[in-house]
């Protein structure tokens, strides 16, 4: 069946008629008591709020969160918002879709960044680590969902391919932090860079939008179900699980997040630890803070609308600013700068 129009293509006046995806439901009442159906609508452009007004009972009844439907309404600007004003809506069996259509993709070369993930497995020269990085990449079912999944539900990096996106940015910075303090052990902080979100791949649904958390996921987070995989693997390749190397990235996992507040049950209490939850939290924040660009008009620096997360408004340029010192000439250490595909993609989200 054809899409249709893309959210992000939708304007104020617009007919619109297209095919989305479900993301959330809920019957409400006007203050005059009149049902009417509240309706975020998701495709891998982006979500948007629609509103049923007319027959509400009756669509109800016909279809749930997850579900994909065929719409024929109208773009309208609420309290400063665009929404859709839906007016017709049936039901689309998922046989009929394309579920590429739906989901958000990583904006960057996937191919790429899973060859440069593979890179740094394979400089890792302590032998435990080292074994263990380099048989993961040899797993087909490892690499598959590694490769696939998000990094967030909504926060940072949440569309197909964050993860691996969000990671070897994280070791391309746990790179260049190493050969600043040459005292760290950058293999253990690069195999922690490698494998900080690794319980992601369980943490998250992500078979059709929107990207949710699995059960798993929800009740026991992506920190316990990284060690616990981690775990695994050990146990499946003879290795010590009690080994000192091993103990310390166990210990990266569990405390990247940096405060027991966000959800890490240990603080960081190494070097690497504390470097690792820094880079992490840099990326993560800057990830973010692209995407908010992608809703700027083009031209010089503007203020965002109040970010309830950060408490506070951004002044960001937009889409089309270039940061010059990320122009690909820096030099790291006496050696040229790696230019990858992420190079601009913590500034600038491109898709």
């Amino acid at each position: 069946m054809e899409k249709g129009i893309f959210i992000k293509d939708i304007l104020p006046g617009d007919s619109v008629t297209g095919l989305f995806c479900v993301g959330s439901k809920r019957l409400l009442e006007t203050k005059n008591g009149m049902p009417y159906l509240a309706i975020t609508l998701v495709d891998k452009s982006g979500e948007i709020e629609g509103r049923v007004w007319d027959e509400a009972l009756r669509y109800d009844r016909q279809f749930a969160e997850g579900d994909f439907v065929s719409i024929e309404g109208e773009g309208k600007t609420f309290g400063g918002t665009l929404q859709l004003k839906i007016n017709i809506l049936s039901v689309v069996g998922p046989d009929k879709v394309d579920p590429s259509l739906f989901l958000p993709v990583a904006p960057v070369d996937l191919d790429s960044c899973w060859d440069e993930f593979i890179r740094f497995a394979n400089k890792i020269k302590c032998p435990i680590l080292g074994h263990l990085l380099r048989t993961l990449i040899k797993d087909t079912t490892f690499t598959k969902a590694f490769r696939t999944a998000p990094a967030a539900k909504k926060m940072h990096h949440a569309y197909i391919g964050g993860l691996l996106e969000h990671s070897v940015a994280v070791a391309r910075m746990a790179r260049a932090v190493s050969r600043l303090y040459g005292h760290l052990d950058q293999d253990l902080l690069m195999s922690g860079a490698l494998l900080h979100d690794i319980g992601k791949i369980k943490e998250f649904r992500y078979d059709r939008p929107p990207i949710d958390y699995s059960d798993q996921g929800r009740l026991l987070g992506h920190m316990a179900l990284g060690i616990s995989m981690l775990e695994g693997y050990l146990e499946s390749l003879g290795l010590d699980a009690s080994a000192p190397r091993v103990l310390a990235l166990k210990h990266l996992i569990l405390s990247h997040h940096g405060q027991r507040e966000f959800g890490s049950p240990v603080l960081p209490m190494m070097e690497e630890a504390v470097a690792l939850h820094m880079i992490d939290d840099l990326d993560a924040k800057l990830n973010f803070l692209g995407r908010l660009k992608e809703d700027l008009p083009e031209g010089e620096y503007q203020w965002t609308g109040f970010q309830r997360l950060f408490d506070r408004y951004f002044f960001l340029q937009g889409r089309s600013g270039r940061n010059e010192c990320l122009d690909g000439t820096g030099e790291d250490a006496g050696e040229a700068v790696d230019d990858g595909p992420l190079q601009q993609s913590l500034w600038r989200r491109t898709g």
